[in-house]
């Protein structure tokens, strides 16, 4: 048999955290997130958005919950 996932791209996995569109100012509130789990923020500026979202991703272990990993 043909094993199809040799046919299949790489993941993008982590190349896509960064990603900009994530990131988003509204005019006298602030920066927000978009996460899996919802919007979050105000945050002051988008560094603090950031270093956030770092956080929160770090804070987010696949083992502790089986069906947590596609939040990665």
């Amino acid at each position: 048999m043909n094993d199809i996932s040799n046919n299949l791209p790489p993941r993008a996995g982590e190349n896509h955290r960064g990603n900009p569109d994530r990131y988003f100012h509204v005019m006298t509130e602030g920066w927000f997130i978009h996460t899996r789990e919802g919007v979050r923020g105000p945050f002051v500026d988008r560094n603090l958005a950031h270093s956030f979202l770092q956080d929160h991703i770090t804070d987010i272990k696949p083992d502790d919950d089986p069906s947590s990993s596609w939040r990665l």
